[in-house]
C-alpha cells in the first residue's frame, strides 16, 4: 500500500520553513532527517480512504520521544501510528549539536487498486 510520501515531503518541508524562520539567522538549524520507513498497512475490510497527520518529536539521540495525533482519519490513525514508532531518524542540530526537534508526518491513505488478468477461453 503506498502512501502519501509526496505530501509527507510537503508537510516536512513545510515544517522546516517554518522551524527556521521563527530562528534567528546566525543560528543553523537542520530539523530531523528521517533514516528508513516502515509502510503502515491497510486495514482490511475497508473500502474509505483518509489523511492521518502527526507530529513527531525526535530527541538529541535520534529516539522517537512522543507522537501526537494532530488528525484522526477512521480506521486508520492506530496503522499510522504503528508504522511511524518503527522510523528510524537522525536528530535536528543546531550549530551542529544534536537537539530535540518535531517534525510532521502525514500518511494518506486510498483504496487499493486490485488488478487481476482476467483470461477468457
Amino acid at each position: 500500500m503506498k502512501t502519501g510520501i509526496g505530501l509527507l515531503m510537503c508537510l516536512t518541508l513545510l515544517g522546516v520553513m517554518l522551524s527556521a524562520k521563527g530562528q534567528k539567522s546566525s543560528l543553523n538549524f537542520q530539523p530531523p532527517q528521517v533514516l528508513t520507513t516502515v509502510e503502515p498497512s491497510y486495514p482490511a475490510n475497508t473500502v474509505a480512504g483518509g489523511t492521518v497527520v502527526l507530529k513527531v518529536t525526535v530527541s538529541a539521540s535520534g529516539e522517537i520521544k512522543d507522537v501526537l495525533v494532530l488528525q484522526q482519519a477512521a480506521g486508520f490513525t492506530q496503522q499510522a501510528l504503528e508504522a511511524v514508532r518503527k522510523w528510524k531518524f537522525k536528530p535536528a542540530t543546531l550549530d551542529g549539536k544534536p537537539v530535540t526537534a518535531s517534525i510532521p508526518v502525514a500518511f494518506s491513505f486510498s483504496q487499493p487498486i486490485v488488478w487481476w488478468n482476467r483470461q477468457t477461453k
